[in-house]
C-alpha cells in the first residue's frame, strides 16, 4: 500500500481482537502497513473510542498500554480535533450529508483525510465509502 492510511476504530479494534471473525484480514492489513512504514493517521476522537472499547473488553491497564504504545510509535500520527476542525467537519460532512447520519468522529475523520489528501481508510464502517474514500481491507 502506498501513501497514508487513516485508522478508524471499526477496523483497528478488529485487528487487535483475535476473537473477531474478520481479525485475520484486518490484522494482516494493519501489520503490513506498519511493516511497510505506511504513514498511519487517526484523530484523538478515534483514540478515545478505542480506549473506551479496550477498557470495556480488556480492562483499564490494557487500555493504558494501548495508549502508551500508540504515543511512543512514530508511525502513528494522532491529529487533535480543534474547534475549527470540528466546525469545518460539521459544515462539510454533517450538514451536507445529514441523510447519512455520520457521527462527529466520522465527520472529523473525513475532514482530516480530505485536508491531508488521504484516500484510504482502514475501516469496516460503510460511511467512509459513502464519503468517497477507499476502504481497506
Amino acid at each position: 500500500m502506498t501513501g497514508a492510511l487513516f485508522l478508524d476504530t471499526s477496523a483497528w479494534l478488529v485487528a487487535l481482537n483475535p476473537r473477531d471473525r474478520r481479525h485475520a484480514a484486518a490484522g494482516r492489513v494493519y501489520q503490513d502497513s506498519v511493516s511497510a512504514r505506511t504513514q498511519l493517521l487517526t484523530t484523538n476522537l478515534v483514540v478515545a473510542e478505542m480506549h473506551s472499547l479496550l477498557t470495556r473488553e480488556r480492562g483499564a491497564a490494557a487500555a493504558v498500554r494501548y495508549l502508551d504504545q500508540l504515543y511512543e510509535d512514530p508511525s502513528h500520527e494522532v491529529v487533535w480535533a480543534t474547534r475549527d476542525l470540528e466546525r469545518r467537519a460539521v459544515d462539510r460532512w454533517l450538514r451536507a450529508f445529514a441523510e447519512h447520519e455520520f457521527s462527529l468522529a466520522d465527520a472529523v475523520s473525513f475532514q482530516v483525510m480530505r485536508e491531508r489528501g488521504v484516500q484510504a481508510a482502514f475501516a469496516f464502517d460503510r460511511h467512509f465509502a459513502t464519503a468517497g474514500f477507499q476502504v481497506v481491507p
